[in-house]
C-alpha cells in the first residue's frame, strides 16, 4: 500500500474572501481503504487530501489539484490555505 499524497493546509495570514473559499469533503470509508488499480485506468481521478492547520484531520475533494486558494475544513470549520 502506498502513502496517501497530501497537501498540509496552511492558516491564512490575511483575509480571504468568500467566493475564494472552497468546500472539502470527509473522506468516505471507500476512500480510506486502498484504492483498487481500476479506478486510475478508468479515468477516475484521484482524490486530492488535504491535512487541516487546526484538527489535523485528512478532508479530501473528488478532483485534484485544488482550483481554489483556500479550503474550509469540515469537521471544525477552520479555513485551510493552500
Amino acid at each position: 500500500m502506498t502513502e496517501r499524497q497530501y497537501v498540509e493546509g496552511k492558516k491564512p495570514d490575511r483575509e480571504i474572501p468568500a467566493d475564494k473559499i472552497g468546500r472539502l469533503e470527509l473522506p468516505t470509508e471507500q476512500d480510506a481503504k486502498s484504492r483498487t488499480p481500476g479506478d486510475e485506468a478508468s479515468g477516475r481521478t484521484s482524490p486530492f487530501w488535504v491535512k487541516c492547520w487546526s484538527c489535523h484531520q485528512y478532508l479530501t475533494r473528488p478532483l485534484s489539484p485544488p482550483s481554489e486558494q483556500a479550503y474550509t475544513c469540515p469537521n471544525c470549520g477552520a479555513v485551510n490555505q493552500i
